[in-house]
């Protein structure tokens, strides 16, 4: 093996994650072929090369200071994979971001955390109808069964239902 050349590292696993067949940011996981690591490509416009690894928190200020390119990863939920979306500088960086910096060849990454998708923002709830009206009847039944013992309540729901 010739002197300047790594042996070739595992692929990481979570790459299938960030570059699924068929994703959105044309991401596609390769070696690089000066230095011998994973690299993510972007097929999109220019050709660019990412380090896996997801920079967050103090990572990003590791990656601010030293004047690497950075580019903010962003979930599209009912798409495949995620999208990428440059920074110029700081400007745009955002604390509770999850990045990738640019590849560089001979320099170590600055992070090999894993990529793992953000979780599903849930929207908020309907509001309750305002045309809801109880009677006194209604809120005296409720009243009842709540204040039922459980023993009771299993006889009533099996009365229901039989």
């Amino acid at each position: 093996m010739h002197k300047g050349i790594r042996a070739r590292e595992r692929k990481p696993p979570w790459l299938r994650l960030l570059a699924p067949d068929g994703n959105i940011a044309h991401l596609e996981a390769a070696v690089c072929g000066t230095c011998g690591r994973w690299v993510l490509r972007c097929r999109q416009g220019v050709w660019e090369a990412w380090d896996p690894g997801v920079i967050q928190g103090d990572d990003l200020t590791v990656a601010i200071i030293l004047g690497v390119r950075l580019t903010r990863l962003k979930t599209v939920y009912g798409m495949c994979g995620p999208t990428l979306i440059d920074v110029c500088g700081e400007r745009g960086i955002r604390s509770d971001g999850q990045y990738l910096a640019e590849h560089r060849c001979g320099f170590a990454p600055i992070s090999l955390t894993p990529y793992k998708p953000a979780a599903k923002a849930r929207q908020p709830g309907k509001p309750w109808a305002s045309g809801i009206k109880l009677t006194e009847e209604d809120v005296r039944e409720f009243e009842r069964i709540w204040n039922m013992p459980v023993k009771e309540l299993k006889c009533l729901t099996r009365s229901k239902v039989n």
